[in-house]
């Protein structure tokens, strides 16, 4: 066992540290205080969580994939079980408890888009709060649990009228919800709550949604929530879920801690883990720890030194020479955590310290290992695995430095990192933005954020005075129209039907993989084909337009968004340009390390001119954690922005060979003896390829001419053979069905009548290997229609 963890090491080895037998210890601070009759209800001390594990192990084949997430789960609730007696001193410490547990409850939680399988075989570990699907687009079960938390503090304050609640379903939501038409009242609080004749109720300061049984089903609410990036984002379900947990275990309400999180188990997992749970609260026990530190709120010395040894060998293990992939990391780590006694203070807890310990030791391994690989001839197979076991530590140590900065209360402010991305530049300037352009744009900047990219942008929308007729540029992320009312699609920036609209959407790099051609969008040419003329005085006529960039697939610090400043900067100072540059800071923003969800906005307007819409923006403001928005901060701030345009140059020049090496054997239009084709794609900064079946294979397939196959028989036809053909052909490498794009590691997802690939920093060996399988795979499936 590692000397790093002093016995609190999450593994099944921690058992080692634990004295078997149920002990009753009572309060330090209240020696002579007796036993509580229901001991059980009341300690849950330092649990045998091996064994509870055991009987998980028992009732699911997938245990192994959430063994981590259980027994640093459990140990948690077990040493705060243990403090519950000293009620004021619990209190005291609650917000750092909740700290601990949500990071527990996040463990794991937004890599629900591997499948059980997937994860099972690449000894990853998820968190069994998760159904499959990806992160925003996913009912967590964290968002259950919270609902849950939420109607129990609704009864509470409803009181006598509790039973009003039984006629409603609740939706935790980052803002009042318009639905199919019914009149929403919005309340403040829940001071004097009553809900008798109402239809849809919005609470601000629980914010919940209450709407009518009878008027929606879950499941249409919860699609209609996420087509809208409107659920409650799975950070903010976890602080309410902890909560609500450290205030039942502060009431000596053990198994009502644990009970409130049975609706957050989905599938086959659910029985075994909450049996297993059920199990720790059953089986008491005591952990063996230093006596000098409380391992809830700080490390012992002898914690804290192997920490530092262990960094130091990290980053001192000699990546050079090393494929890029273990460069860039551990580069990244290094930036984010500086000096490790400085990240330590004020204080590190004993069960954090153990695991980024842990993790930085199996990360100098893994970059000992390449170095031997390096130097022989390795198989694709070895280096796929070895990427993918170097990807899940640096997502472990990510973890540990969102929890360290949300602990200490540190870390950069979001609009700070986002102006000095856009406006600071060397001496000389960039790009032609001069420092006296900085300075001026400065002051017409604004940031906002929101839980998701898509509430960001249908916040800025909802937010525009008036009727906006509504432009979007082809190719565009597919659930952007569904935000607009009436919108019109075009596909080129000089279109002169844009001049006609006063909100227009476009992607630079649009990443629609269901379409068959996709090209890129030129934001400089848009600026100057709706403001022709440079105009110095201020607003004197009836056009007004709002510009949203959708940068998600670009970074802040890429010239491209400079040179748009640049041309919008007069017609900004006029009053006629609100320009609005988006970003999803889930994909690329994160290095891949897939931990938070936000979305947030860099808008600049002349406020004189744009007052009414500022003013909305203010009022329709959502909630965001405050450790997500100090992470993404720190992401963007700083050298690590030579690290993250780095990073996604290596996914554009990976996205760029994969299509070369395909384009040689299965081109658009080819006619060999192979099912796919690959989509046409001119954006040379693109990072996903996407290929489609051929209208040839199709028409011999279902006997019928290529104009007679239908939309629908095609994607039907594409995802069956996806699932039984394509995937089977990956089984043994890393790449696997993740539907979307930004992580380390190539992955796949079924696009109705595509297929799209997302790129990841791999190196080109073993894209060479994607091409040939993908190949293969293209040419078996046609070899099939050959044998009919």
């Amino acid at each position: 066992m590692s000397r790093s963890c002093e016995g609190l090491k999450r593994d099944s080895n921690w058992m080692a540290e634990l004295d078997q037998g149920l002990i009753f210890q009572s309060s330090p601070a209240s020696p002579q205080v007796s036993a509580p009759s229901d001991v059980f209800a009341c300690e849950l001390v330092r649990s045998n969580i091996g064994e509870s594990f055991k009987l998980v192990e028992k009732l699911t084949p997938h245990a192994k994939s959430i063994r981590n997430w259980f027994h640093s789960f459990a140990g948690t609730l077990s040493l705060l079980g243990s403090r519950a007696f000293n009620k004021e001193e619990f209190r005291q410490d609650s917000n750092r408890y909740e700290k601990l547990l949500k990071s527990e409850l996040m463990r794991g939680q937004l890599q629900a888009t591997y499948r059980s399988g997937d994860a099972d075989r690449l000894d990853r570990s998820r968190s069994p709060l998760v159904r499959e699907g990806y992160s925003r687009a996913v009912r967590t079960g964290l968002w259950m649990a919270a609902a849950d938390m939420r109607t129990e503090q609704l009864r509470d304050a409803l009181k006598e009228k509790a039973q009003q609640l039984d006629d409603f379903l609740v939706f935790p939501v980052s803002r009042a919800v318009e639905y199919k038409g019914m009149t929403l009242t919005r309340l403040s609080g829940v001071d004097n709550l009553h809900l008798s004749g109402l239809h849809s109720v919005y609470i601000e300061s629980l914010r919940v949604q209450l709407i009518l049984k009878t008027s929606v089903t879950l499941d249409e609410m919860d699609g209609h929530l996420g087509r809208q990036g409107l659920r409650a984002s799975p950070s903010e379900c976890a602080e309410i879920c902890a909560q609500s947990l450290v205030r039942k275990i502060s009431e000596g309400d053990i198994l009502g801690a644990l009970k409130s999180l049975n609706n957050a188990f989905h599938g086959e997992s659910a029985t075994a883990v909450q049996r297993g749970l059920f199990e720790t609260h059953l089986a008491p026990n005591t952990l063996m720890v230093l006596e000098e530190s409380d391992p809830l709120v700080g490390s012992s010395l002898e914690q804290l030194k192997w920490l530092r040894q262990a960094y130091e060998n990290c980053l001192n293990a000699g990546t050079e020479g090393l494929p890029f992939f273990l460069v860039q990391n551990i580069q990244v780590i290094s930036h984010l955590m500086g000096d490790i006694e400085e990240f330590a203070k004020p204080s590190l807890p004993a069960t954090i310290c153990g695991d980024l310990t842990d993790t930085l030791e199996d990360a100098a391994h893994l970059i000992f290992k390449a170095g031997i690989m390096a130097g022989a001839q390795s198989q694709p197979q070895a280096w796929s695995l070895l990427m993918e076991h170097f990807y899940q530590a640096m997502q472990d140590i990510h973890r540990v430095i969102l929890f360290q900065q949300d602990w200490a209360g540190r870390g950069p402010g979001l609009r700070s990192s986002v102006e000095s991305l856009l406006l600071s530049a060397p001496a000389g300037g960039t790009a032609g933005l001069s420092m006296d352009d900085a300075q001026a744009l400065s002051k017409l900047l604004t940031v906002e954020r929101a839980p998701h990219a898509l509430a960001m942008l249908e916040q800025i929308y909802a937010s525009l005075p008036g009727q906006n007729s509504v432009a979007y540029l082809a190719g565009g992320y597919y659930e952007t129209p569904g935000l607009f009312k009436d919108p019109v699609c075009f596909d080129w920036v000089t279109d002169p039907g844009l001049i006609e609209k006063d909100f227009v959407v476009l992607e630079p790099h649009p990443n629609n993989a269901a379409q068959f051609s996709v090209h890129a969008h030129d934001p400089v040419a848009l600026i100057h084909h709706l403001f022709p003329r440079e105009l110095k005085s201020g607003f004197d006529g009836p056009r007004q337009c709002t510009v949203v960039m959708d940068v998600t697939l670009s970074h802040l610090g890429e010239s491209q968004i400079r040179e748009t400043l640049l041309a919008a900067k007069p017609h900004i100072e006029s009053g006629r340009l609100n320009l609005i540059f988006l970003q999803s800071g889930t994909k690329f923003v994160q290095n891949g390390m897939d931990l938070v969800n936000i979305g947030y906005a860099a808008i600049f307007n002349q406020q004189p001119y744009w007052a009414d819409f500022q003013a909305s923006m203010v009022d329709k403001r959502m909630y965001v954690p405050k450790g997500d928005e100090g992470y993404i901060a720190r992401m963007l701030s700083g050298k690590n922005l030579q690290y993250s345009l780095a990073y996604l140059e290596k996914v554009r020049r990976n996205t760029a060979l994969l299509r070369t090496l395909l384009e040689a054997e299965i081109a658009w239009g080819h006619g060999r003896k192979n099912a796919y084709e690959i989509c046409v794609n001119t954006d040379e900064k693109t990072v996903y390829v996407s290929f489609r079946l051929t209208d040839a294979y199709l028409a011999k397939t279902l006997r019928k001419t290529e104009a007679e196959v239908s939309s629908q028989e095609r994607a039907a036809l594409n995802a069956e053979l996806y699932e039984a053909k394509f995937l089977p052909v990956f089984e043994d490498l890393s790449a696997v069905d993740r539907s979307s794009f930004g992580f380390n590691i190539t992955n796949f997802g079924e696009c109705g009548e595509t297929v799209r690939i997302t790129l990841g920093i791999e190196e080109p060996s073993l894209l060479k290997e994607y091409a040939k399988r993908i190949i293969h795979a293209g040419a078996t499936i046609y070899s099939g229609l050959e044998e009919i």
